[in-house]
């Protein structure tokens, strides 16, 4: 029998590598943060071998499964190498067969390696436990402000921010997936808890203020009461600023270009075949920043300016990201 490990005892342990051995599609849909996949199986084969076991018997579908592992072992060996000085921790989807065997072979040749006690469904038990109930020691910055003051930017000058919209992979507005591909709740949750962990020790950490839901994918309600407790600083930035920023974000790509044109036309419900028409025209004559503006004045500021205005603010400031960061630093100096 292997050695086995709990995913709470893996977590806490230090040079390890995550081998994911499920199919490409089943670590697609999730996995856990960092993990390499290696699978066994690719999707095709594990079709077939679920087709024999249904259908013919357990036995033969085991037999199928083992003449299709023996084939790629080596080539398993050969991405397992580089991992030689490390504790391997071996996972599957419930802690069966694939990752046991795949361990076995592993510790037999001089590996520390461990299976995963569950598999991936038991980490996910695990996430979901964590973020129901995770107790947060750091108090909450959370930014405020219209569409294009650079939130996300200022974001970045800090070290102990947790970028929502990164994490979701998806900027939360009716273009939010433009050039961008949204995690699923599952991998947004596991990718969310990992952050949590990374800034578990620090006294303050910068948010974006959003709403429970973001794009596709809701945030913890641990996460969203401690976020309504915070310090709310708002970021203000003239409108030319905000239009300039935002086509530079979003009009860099001729990819990009196509999905928000194609976006835009669905908005005629919202905006009116007239200024659909103005948003189309500019973009196609390249006028990228009156295309922003359009959608500034008559859809987003609209839209989000009642939840920005009535909201109390600590702090208020208005200036280029990197004078606006130093402002935040030494305002959180006085608590």
């Amino acid at each position: 029998m292997p050695q086995t490990i709990s995913i709470k005892e893996a977590l806490e342990l230090e040079n390890t590598i995550f081998i994911d051995t499920r199919t490409p599609a089943e670590y697609a849909e999730a996995h856990i943060p960092d993990a390499v996949n290696i699978p066994i199986f690719s999707n095709d084969e594990r079709a077939l071998i679920g087709t024999i076991y249904t259908k013919i018997n357990k036995e033969q579908a085991i037999d199928k499964g083992v003449e299709l592992f023996s084939q790629k072992l080596p080539d398993i060996l050969k991405q397992m190498k580089q991992y030689k000085d490390k504790t391997i921790i071996i996972n599957c989807w419930r802690g069966g067969m694939r990752s046991k065997v795949v361990t076995n072979v592993l510790c037999g040749l001089g590996y520390r390696a461990l299976q995963l006690e569950g598999g991936h469904k038991a980490y996910r038990k695990y996430v979901i436990e964590q973020l129901n109930n995770y107790q947060f020691k750091a108090r909450f910055i959370v930014l405020y402000g219209l569409t294009g003051t650079g939130k996300t930017e200022l974001l970045k000058q800090f070290p102990n921010s947790l970028d929502l919209e990164d994490l979701a992979q998806h900027r939360n507005s009716r273009l939010g997936m433009v050039g961008l591909q949204p995690r699923n709740q599952k991998m947004f949750d596991a990718m969310i808890l990992q952050r949590f962990r990374a800034l578990q020790n620090k006294e303050f950490i910068i948010i974006e203020g959003e709403s429970r839901k973001l794009g596709r994918v809701l945030l913890p309600e641990s996460l969203y009461k401690a976020m309504k407790k915070g310090i709310n600083i708002k970021v203000e930035l003239p409108i030319e600023t905000r239009c300039k920023r935002l086509a530079d974000e979003y009009f860099d790509t001729i990819e990009k270009i196509q999905q928000i044109k194609e976006i835009v036309k669905t908005m005629i419900p919202v905006l009116s075949n007239k200024i659909v028409d103005e948003i189309i025209t500019a973009i196609n004559s390249q006028d990228y920043e009156e295309a922003v503006r359009l959608l500034l004045v008559h859809f987003y500021d609209p839209k989000y300016n009642h939840t920005v205005e009535n909201i109390d603010y600590q702090l208020k400031v208005n200036n280029d990201i990197t004078k606006v960061a130093e402002e935040i630093r030494k305002f959180l100096e006085t608590y």
